[in-house]
């Protein structure tokens, strides 16, 4: 029985070393020709098991990264990409109000590799705790409302603000306040203006990183008349007719209202506050003046006040068509210059009084012929209109034609015998270099003559 035991045993034993050896040689193998690499591996750690009432303050960022290590089989290892790691980090057991190390967890979807500690093993985290607090805003009002206007109780909306964020954060604010500017208002004020929150020792402090259930508010201040003032507009009462040729263009007052007094019962009814009379027959400009107002009775101003109007008047505007000769100017006298055409057609723009007792005389039109040799010329008119508010509208034609010539002169001055016959006049020709008068019947193409003409000159 021994023996039988003894030569299991042995058998036994001899079949373990040969599994063994078995796997050694596959381990072998496999490490041949799947070796073990090792890669390391920047991924995003993420933050779970923060409490609702909780919010964390540091780390800033939600996803701090992490750099982990892994080794594996060349195959399993090269085919890792970030989707096949995760990091977390459990805020659910910090406590709160300090800074903690928490440690970074890494799991892997493949368990065919081996997972080194992560760089950094561990984050700091601060958690404070969340709280939400209404903070009353408070209203400050500079300057006052108009004389005889009353102010009542300004409306706040909404009253207060809920402030959301750290228990430290919140718990040092005191109260928000806005500010409105009030200069001799007379009409009800709505205004929206940001409220600036206070800490407890009076100073402005700062809510960036809280949440604020309004950014504004409304601020509404009823501002009324008093019983026994009122404010009215200013009528001005102008008579008369402008001079002919004048319109009205405007009537401004200044001020344009003032305030009145009386009793409640006069200032409930209907009435206008007018200047005294202001006649503006035959004026021909602006008028300014101050006037006197006439109130009805039982009604008067509560202050002196000066009332200045002001009426502007200003002439009509037409246009008005002139056609005027053209006068040359600097012409030399040796020289005689033509143009066409001989007349300028202008258009004027302006006051209508003012063409109405404009002269053709008292428009020139004119060309500068200065220095010009003989010749043809294009040249633009000069158009002189007097300084009385006028505007040259057109000129037409725009451009003169201008031919400059020296005038025709004879070499042989006519006898008195020839220039007595009548119906007969001589032209002075040159034949073989001397001067004979030829009756202008004479065929002069036979006689083989040549006219002796003058430069520029016209024949006769």
């Amino acid at each position: 029985m021994m023996r039988l035991t003894r030569s299991l045993i042995a058998n036994l034993a001899t079949l373990l070393l040969s599994l063994l050896l078995a796997v050694v040689i596959w381990v072998q193998a496999m490490q041949v020709e799947d070796p073990t690499i090792k890669r390391a591996l920047q991924i995003p750690a993420t933050f779970i098991g923060l409490p609702e009432d909780v919010t964390r303050v540091s780390p800033a960022s939600n996803n701090p990264p992490v750099l982990i290590s892994y080794e594996g089989p060349t195959s399993i290892v090269t085919e890792l990409t970030l989707e096949d790691f995760t990091a977390i980090i459990d805020l659910s057991d910090v406590p709160l109000g300090s800074d903690v190390s928490v440690p970074v967890a890494i799991q892997a979807e493949n368990t065919q590799i081996t997972l080194e500690d992560p760089v950094p093993g561990t984050i700091v985290v601060h958690l404070e705790k969340l709280v939400t607090r209404d903070i009353d805003v408070e209203l400050e009002i500079r300057g006052d409302v108009a004389r005889g206007h009353t102010m009542d109780t300004a409306l706040i909306d909404p009253p207060v603000i809920t402030v959301t964020g750290t228990e430290s954060e919140v718990e040092r604010l005191d109260f928000a306040q806005v500010t409105v500017f009030l200069n001799d208002d007379t009409q009800t004020r709505i205004e929206t203006p940001q409220p600036l929150f206070y800490d407890r020792q009076g100073r402005v402090a700062s809510v960036s990183g809280l949440q604020l259930s309004a950014d504004q508010v409304e601020v509404t201040i009823p501002i009324n008349e008093s019983a026994d003032f009122a404010n009215k507009v200013i009528t001005a009462d102008v008579i008369g007719q402008v001079a002919p040729g004048y319109r009205v263009l405007g009537v401004t007052v200044e001020p344009s209202s003032v305030l009145v007094t009386g009793r409640p019962t006069q200032l409930a009814l209907p009435f206008r506050v007018q200047t005294e009379p202001i006649d503006i027959t035959g004026l021909t400009g602006t008028f300014q003046d101050q006037v006197s107002l006439v109130l009805p009775e039982g009604i008067s101003l509560d202050s002196v006040t000066e009332i200045t109007v002001t009426v502007q008047i200003e002439p009509f505007s037409s246009t008005k068509i002139y056609n005027l000769p053209i006068e040359l100017l600097g012409i030399s006298e040796e020289l005689d210059a033509t143009i066409e055409p001989d007349t300028l057609r202008v258009v004027l723009f302006g006051p209508s009084p003012v063409l109405d007792t404009l002269t053709e005389q008292e428009v020139r039109v004119s060309l500068d012929l200065f220095g010009l040799e003989p010749g043809e010329y294009t040249l633009e008119p000069d158009v002189n209109v007097p300084d009385r508010g006028l505007e040259l509208r057109s000129i037409q034609p725009s451009v003169i034609e201008v031919i400059i010539s020296e005038p025709l002169t004879t070499t042989k001055e006519l006898t008195d015998t020839e220039a007595t016959q009548p119906g007969t006049f001589y032209v002075p020709v040159i034949e073989d270099g001397t001067e004979t008068a030829v009756p202008p019947q004479t065929n002069h193409a036979q006689l083989n003559l040549h006219f002796a003409w003058q430069p520029n000159q016209k024949p006769i």
